[in-house]
């Protein structure tokens, strides 16, 4: 029986029929990744782009009667899944624990082994079972302690970082407008708005007039293109810790968040000096 489930043609109906249920369970493709990623649709293009291609190539390779179409068929879907699999399969850091997803890993080992499987049945050789169960779980070891992450959330990671250097350049000069923030108040929540101005230079972040100081001098570091943090380069020092967001920016305008625990500080500005303006140090010749 265990023969029977592994031999032409049964191991195509298996693939395809678990493709299928990977498209609409988002086993197949999902960019999960933490808590923050993977609330994509079923319809999601990648989801539809990635599925149809496998299914496509899977069915005609089953249809064809050259055995060498029917080989060379399910050697590039193989190839084409392992780039899907490294590169833009999530899954393997979720939750808390940031570990794999059991369900996700399971189905992506099983099609990988079915996969296999179809191959070494097209070549008629004599490959052990244990050796293609080896190669599987040698491909999905790669998969969850090297290259957990998808790759495609890395590399977008680093052109976004590259991106956050245009931003700096655009922050940079002196801001003025108002910031409104919720409180409470005798059990009432209450809009407080108030004026305020801030500087930006290359690093640095000065506020004036913010929270009934007259100013903090603050660095800034992004750790993608819109958001970051700012803070006061002192250990354990949260009373000046503000994680802040970007909502808008162009050359005479700004809306930034900034967020010290519960507390939103929004911030509509404009721009008071320009870039051009500023004062920088000689260079040293």
């Amino acid at each position: 029986m265990y023969k029977r489930i592994i031999s032409q043609p049964y191991n195509y109906y298996i693939l395809l029929a678990l493709l299928v249920i990977g498209f609409f369970g988002k086993l197949d493709y999902t960019d999960r990744w933490g808590c923050f990623v993977g609330g994509e649709s079923i319809f999601d293009a990648k989801n539809i782009l990635f599925s149809s291609i496998s299914v496509t190539l899977i069915l005609t390779s089953f249809l064809l009667k050259p055995k060498i179409l029917k080989i060379s068929l399910v050697i590039i879907e193989l190839g084409f899944w392992i780039l899907k699999l490294f590169y833009f399969k999530g899954g393997y850091v979720v939750s808390i624990a940031a570990a794999s997803d059991p369900i996700i890993s399971f189905y992506d080992s099983l099609t990988l082994a079915l996969r296999l499987f179809i191959i070494t049945g097209l070549l008629r050789t004599n490959i052990k079972t244990i050796y293609i169960l080896i190669c599987t779980l040698t491909i999905m070891a790669i998969k969850v302690f090297g290259f957990p992450t998808q790759l495609s959330m890395i590399t977008e990671e680093k052109k976004s970082l590259e991106r956050a250097g245009l931003t700096k350049e655009k922050l940079i000069g002196e801001w003025i407008g108002v910031y409104e923030h919720d409180s409470t108040y005798l059990h009432e929540t209450i809009l407080l708005i108030d004026s305020a101005t801030i500087k930006f230079d290359s690093n640095r972040v000065t506020l004036f007039d913010f929270r009934d100081i007259d100013s903090i001098q603050l660095y800034m570091d992004f750790n993608s293109e819109f958001w970051g943090f700012i803070h006061e380069k002192k250990k354990d020092d949260w009373e000046n810790y503000y994680d802040f967001w970007i909502r808008s920016i162009s050359a005479d305008s700004l809306q930034i968040t900034l967020t010290k625990s519960l507390t939103d500080y929004r911030f509509k500005m404009k721009r008071k000096t320009p870039p051009d303006r500023i004062a920088r140090p000689a260079s040293k010749r």
